[in-house]
């Protein structure tokens, strides 16, 4: 076996071994390392797990565009798990919290503009103020109305 061979297999193993995070798009290309990594062909992998040849390339390819059923058979003939991991971009709370900020800008916005064509808007402050704890009222108490655009 070459060094990189090696290499490549020690850093598969490690990488399915501890479970590490794959994103959906790269599902596929993890899938064929592992394959490859146990010197094993696609014909042979689609053989024990009753798909086509071509089906297997496909998934290898883009495993988005296929079912979650089937990346869980693929990965246990492989004698790996399919452990779905969902990673936010954001905490959970800042996203509330962008949102908050969005929904009662919009909210302040149009009352704002209601109150100066009878010309009777408030200052910056006042709007800033409103603004403010619009955001934090929406904020603290996360409800459907406040995804609804």
């Amino acid at each position: 076996m070459s060094k990189l061979k090696g290499l490549k297999l020690k850093q598969i193993s490690a990488a399915v071994k501890e479970g590490q995070p794959v994103a959906i798009e790269k599902v596929g290309q993890r899938l064929r390392d592992i394959r490859q990594a146990l010197g094993m062909t696609q014909k042979q992998l689609a053989k024990r797990i009753n798909i086509s040849q071509p089906l297997l390339s496909r998934i290898e390819d883009n495993a988005a565009s296929c079912t979650l059923k089937t990346i869980v058979r693929v990965a246990n003939a492989l004698g790996s798990e399919f452990l779905g991991v969902l990673a936010s971009k954001d905490t959970l709370e800042a996203m509330i919290q962008k949102q908050a900020e969005k929904k009662a800008k919009s909210f302040v916005k149009r009352t704002f503009a209601n109150m100066a064509m009878e010309q009777q808007a408030p200052g910056k402050k006042a709007y800033e103020y409103q603004l403010k704890k619009l955001t934090e009222e929406l904020a603290s108490n996360p409800v459907p109305a406040l995804w609804e655009e």
